[in-house]
């Protein structure tokens, strides 16, 4: 085998073992992702959404509409183990995205997924774990459809992956099985137009302001409170 032949063979194997398959992202992440459930003033449910942990403590990240107006909210992680969401510590309305702790026991270690450095585009593999309609730990698979601006959100991502009521806030996940986007929503009227927002590392630690804090002043604030499972 001549020098350029050794050098494409080698080039092949690179780029498959940089490429995972759906099987391989579900088994290193759904560990990291989790479905949110809210409950209202009198503990009745309000309403559900997704999200993921960012670091090994528990911080999580979802959209702000997901827990607006709740009072509390729970998240339930894909092996089962509930924990009540605690602070949130930085927020932003117009780009709907919430960073968030919870109650955990202490050294509790979470699973969490990785921000990517690369930019996505159009015809990229994008898959996602998410509870849409409350159906917790499903899994679907597309592609990049087009790279956007939008006057609110910013940078979005229109992908072909489903994004139902439910799977608000879950993570976009490219390959590698890393974040590019947050999951936020879809257009009717048209066929599987889904848009997540674009994320990653810098943009979160940028994330200063705290408008849900401010507009939402009941949250975890009610002393005695019942949660009302139907």
């Amino acid at each position: 085998m001549n020098k350029n032949l050794l050098w494409l063979a080698g080039c092949i194997i690179i780029l498959c073992s940089c490429q995972k398959n759906l099987k391989e992202i579900i088994s290193e992440t759904e560990k990291a992702t989790f479905t949110v459930y809210t409950y209202d003033e009198f503990g009745s449910p309000l309403g559900s959404g997704s999200g993921f942990f960012i670091d090994d403590t528990g911080i999580g990240i979802t959209n702000y509409h997901v827990l607006d107006g709740a009072v509390k909210a729970m998240l339930k992680t894909s092996d089962g183990q509930e924990y009540e969401i605690d602070k949130v510590l930085a927020s932003d309305k117009n780009w709907d995205i919430i960073k968030f702790s919870i109650i955990s026991p202490s050294n509790t270690k979470f699973t969490y997924l990785n921000f990517t450095q690369k930019q996505m585009e159009q015809g990229d593999k994008v898959y996602n774990i998410s509870s849409p309609l409350g159906l917790e730990k499903s899994v679907s698979d597309g592609i990049v459809a087009s790279l956007r601006k939008d006057k609110k959100y910013g940078d979005i991502i229109q992908v072909t992956a489903p994004i139902s009521p439910g799977s608000s806030g879950s993570a976009l996940l490219n390959e590698k099985g890393e974040v590019f986007a947050v999951a936020t929503f879809n257009r009717t009227g048209g066929q599987n137009l889904n848009f997540g927002v674009s994320i990653n590392k810098d943009k979160v630690a940028s994330l200063e302001n705290n408008d849900f804090a401010r507009l939402n002043p009941k949250f975890n604030r009610k002393d005695n409170f019942i949660i009302k499972y139907t």
